[in-house]
């Protein structure tokens, strides 16, 4: 699956705290050469002296999205905010035989304005 054939996985999204996107539906689960997660994200900020971070994860369901797990936990990445914006994209690799996935943004740490924009996009087989 090319980049301009990739489903998207999140639409473009400003966040100030933990959020878990909508599910998409996968047709069969992950093909053998596995998938990734493509992040793209910008204006990642924190007020002030404020230090904190968002942890991107890929969940699964194995129940049509009654019940949530993590299946990124060792492919997870953490962007770190402070007072000066960030932008990057990094991959998220996975592989599953559940069918419905999602991308999950955790914040931590201190602050009381901490934010970022990110959309995301499933893409065949691992980054290079």
């Amino acid at each position: 699956m090319a980049a301009d054939a990739a489903l998207q996985l999140q639409a473009s999204v400003t966040k100030t705290g933990t959020f878990h996107g909508t599910a998409v539906t996968l047709p069969s689960g992950t093909p053998r050469r596995g998938l990734f997660a493509r992040v793209i994200y910008s204006a990642a900020t924190n007020a002030g002296d404020d230090t904190g971070t968002v942890t991107f994860s890929v969940d699964v369901s194995p129940d049509s999205g009654t019940t949530w797990y993590e299946k990124t936990v060792d492919n997870e990445h953490v962007v770190n905010l402070n007072a000066t914006a960030k932008s990057g994209e990094f991959p998220i690799p996975f592989e599953t035989s559940d069918t419905q996935v999602r991308l999950s943004a955790t914040f931590a740490g201190s602050g009381s304005t901490p934010t970022i924009t990110y959309e995301s996009d499933i893409v065949l087989g691992r980054p290079g």
